[in-house]
């Protein structure tokens, strides 16, 4: 295996089981509410892995080794993506496992689609922003961004639970809009995403080769 894969690969598995087996059991068992809630910490926890996986790195000791910067940083991408595509697919499975209960739908399926997909971008920007400016310059800005998204999700789920008529995010018309045909328009979103994908990885080649900031 890849050395930066087997490396950094320890913190997205972890992160990821832990996400799952924290959070994912309530999808299973209790009411929309879940659906609402639990997809909004998909993000935190990819930008966690992420920023663990870098707070350890050594990349002086990287340059000293024949390991050139594209193949950093296609690995970093892969684990990226490889971990928001797991996600997606666990939460979709189960998501259409609890629609014949009436707890999830089509506007489900989007919104957790959307949500993925925003974590995707969000770690892999964070992943080029540590090569840009330094990881000791970037952690607190990438912890402040855990704990807003944190308070972020528990001031929704207040909300939904004390306030009437909040609107809940997967209610709103532009998922119901989305949501009309759910597998087109999240192919669509997807593409998107992943376009915006590549084009961070493709700047992260060209700024991880010419910065030092993250040595």
């Amino acid at each position: 295996m890849d050395p930066i894969l087997r490396r950094s690969s320890f913190y997205y598995v972890t992160s990821a089981a832990t996400y799952l087996v924290i959070m994912g059991r309530y999808l299973l068992t209790r009411d929309w509410t879940a659906f609402e809630i639990i997809p909004m910490f998909m993000p935190v926890w990819l930008l966690s892995a992420m920023t663990a996986s870098e707070s350890d790195e050594r990349y002086a000791f990287l340059r000293t080794l024949p390991v050139p910067d594209p193949t950093v940083v296609r690995a970093k991408f892969e684990l990226v993506l490889a971990s928001a595509a797991f996600q997606w697919t666990l939460l979709t499975a189960v998501t259409l496992a609890r629609t014949g209960d009436g707890v999830a739908g089509r506007s489900t399926l989007v919104y957790l689609t959307l949500v993925c997909l925003v974590g995707l971008v969000s770690a892999a920007a964070g992943q080029v922003a540590v090569w840009r400016f330094g990881f000791s310059a970037m952690k607190p800005v990438l912890i402040g961004a855990i704990v807003v998204g944190i308070l972020t999700v528990i001031g929704h789920l207040i909300s939904l639970r004390k306030v009437d008529g909040w609107p809940a995010l997967s209610g709103l018309p532009v998922v119901d809009w989305l949501a009309r045909a759910p597998w087109i328009s999240g192919a669509v979103l997807a593409a998107l995403a992943l376009l915006a994908f590549r084009g961070l990885m493709r700047m992260g080649v060209r700024i991880k080769a010419s910065s030092e900031a993250h040595l």
